[in-house]
């Protein structure tokens, strides 16, 4: 799998570090939720898909809960599943993509994007 140059597009990525326990709610109620926190956001040039297509369904089952695919050919991409993806905005701005799946070959690396919505 190669990646051309002039396909590729720019995004932001954070993995996550570590989790950290939300004790209390607003009334000082225990919760016992988990956050997830995160790094700092990464640039990274990047084959982003324009849908999602049938080859995608494929290359990862029957698993469909997906609106993009990131493409690499480099195999130690270090973008993890659950990672937060700024595309189309600036990392200042809240993530619109979460990494949901991962699919790796001998040759390359396909990512599950989501898009969400955050407040």
């Amino acid at each position: 799998m190669r990646s051309l140059n002039r396909n590729k597009r720019s995004i932001y990525y954070a993995l996550p570090t570590g989790e950290e326990e939300k004790l209390y709610d607003e009334y000082g109620n225990e919760t016992g939720e988990i956050n997830i926190v995160y790094g700092d956001a990464v640039k990274l040039d990047i084959n982003v898909s324009a849908a999602t297509g049938e080859d995608a369904v494929e290359a990862f089952g029957s698993f469909t809960n997906y609106s993009r695919i990131l493409c690499v050919s480099d195999i130690k991409c270090p973008i993890t599943e659950d990672a937060k993806v700024w595309f189309g905005v600036e990392p200042t701005e809240a993530h619109n993509y979460i990494v949901t799946r991962k699919a790796d070959s001998k040759n390359g690396l396909l990512y599950a994007l989501k898009e969400v919505k955050v407040r």
